[in-house]
């Protein structure tokens, strides 16, 4: 009867391995920007060279005046550009990053955006700019293992 058991629990064991892949996050990159001191009455944001900017208008519905979530980053560059219009002035973000595209077995292409090498971290006309890169790729540990809530970058602008 052992003799038996044994080859069906080998072939259950290796089929449960084969059909458990953990993927990490699967949200495409974004920026997730927050304005810190004096509040600004938002109008409208929009990214320069942009195919569409759907995905931005979809975004702005959901912004508090602190916080727009999830504006789309550029896979087709290392640097996206947006305009923030307001009711008393216009300013410019553009945010310089690294794109990283890798293979990871059954999940395809995961894509990241890290800290640019060498250079310029964003060029700013806001009184005040800090940006902190959320790669869910790190040296040594599955993507996966990351705290951060997902792949993209975090930017606390002070207008």
């Amino acid at each position: 009867m052992m003799k038996q058991l044994l080859p069906i629990i080998l072939v259950l064991s290796a089929i449960s391995v084969q059909g458990c892949v953990d993927c990490g996050p699967q949200a495409e990159l974004s920026a997730r920007i927050r304005f810190t001191g004096k509040s600004l009455k938002l109008d409208s944001v929009y990214a320069l060279n942009a195919v569409s900017q759907d995905a931005i208008t979809r975004q702005l519905a959901d912004a508090t005046p602190r916080h727009v979530d999830a504006l789309p980053i550029s896979l087709l560059s290392d640097t996206t550009t947006y305009v923030f219009r307001f009711a008393e002035r216009t300013d410019t973000l553009s945010i310089y990053y690294q794109r990283v595209f890798r293979y990871k077995g059954g999940c395809g292409f995961v894509t990241d955006a890290r800290e640019p090498a060498t250079g310029s971290h964003y060029y700013s006309t806001f009184s005040k700019t800090e940006i902190h890169y959320d790669t869910y790729v790190r040296p040594g540990q599955q993507p996966w293992l990351s705290s951060n809530p997902g792949a993209g970058i975090s930017i606390d602008i002070e207008p």
